[in-house]
């Protein structure tokens, strides 16, 4: 019958290893192996499991779970096995508008799945350290007094928690797949949005980010909360600089001490579209 084959070591992993895997027939796999030193994990690898159950039925371009051991009572560590999906992640692309769409579209087919009742709420990340928005005191008022505005919970969506270009693969100009799903969640479309434009912003810039919203709203047929995607903003800190040339590795260039700056501006440019 033959054995699983180890052929390597996916790129861009940061919360956990991503090994590819070939089993007897040729079909490649992706084992993801947690650290099993952190408890949350347990509740990551539940979290996957029930995003990608939820979305098993859709047509959109998602890993299928093959199998998962929550606890890592059989494998030692919680891992998940899922199927490998073509195409790879593009940062450089040379239509950036179009890429910018096909993106915001996916997202928008994505929060159109119908939220399954026992789906968690996506779990919230904060910055411990803003002092980069405390440049600018009044900016740094205005967008907190709006972000402590809250969530209306009647408007929540299946939300992935965690998407953005790093978590999208591309083939042939399109999206091939979305991946990495133990942040999904219940969530107003802002937690998405809101995360999707920081880190194209931080990558970009801040038209990068006002584009990306003004497709998604042309797409999904809704308007974003702009309290919940100002939350996501709010969420950069001194940390990014250092991590996001990890998940680069390579492939694109990373302004890490212009970041900040980029961020302030699409804080700006959001108040302004939010009137």
């Amino acid at each position: 019958m033959g054995e699983v084959r180890v052929l390597g070591e996916l790129r861009g992993g940061i919360t956990a290893r991503m090994l590819r895997l070939r089993r007897p027939g040729g079909e490649d796999l992706v084992l993801r192996r947690w650290s099993g030193e952190d408890p949350g994990e347990r509740e990551a690898v539940s979290r996957e499991v029930a995003g990608l159950d939820a979305l098993a039925a859709t047509d959109l371009p998602v890993p299928r779970l093959l199998a998962a051991d929550v606890t890592g009572a059989e494998a030692g560590v919680p891992v998940t096995v899922t199927t490998l999906l073509p195409g790879a992640v593009t940062l450089m692309p040379a239509d950036r508008g179009g890429w910018v769409r096909e993106l915001a579209g996916m997202l928008a087919r994505i929060h159109a799945v119908p939220v399954p009742a026992a789906l968690e709420p996506c779990e919230e990340w904060e910055s411990e350290d803003q002092s980069w928005l405390e440049t600018d005191p009044g900016l740094a008022r205005e967008a907190r007094a709006l972000a402590a505005r809250p969530a209306e919970p009647s408007r929540a969506v299946l939300a992935h928690g965690d998407y953005q270009h790093f978590n999208v693969l591309w083939q042939g100009g399109r999206v091939s797949g979305v991946v990495d799903w133990p942040t999904v969640g219940r969530a107003d479309r802002g937690r998405d949005t809101g995360h999707c434009r920081l880190n194209l912003a931080v990558l970009f810039e801040a038209d990068v980010a006002m584009d990306f919203l003004d497709a998604y709203e042309e797409r999904a047929g809704a308007a974003v909360d702009p309290a919940a995607d100002l939350r996501r903003l709010l969420s950069f800190g001194p940390g990014w600089p250092v991590f996001l040339p990890r998940q680069v590795d390579g492939r694109a260039s990373v302004d890490g001490p212009g970041m900040a700056a980029r961020v302030r501006e699409t804080i700006r440019c959001s108040l302004r579209r939010a009137g």
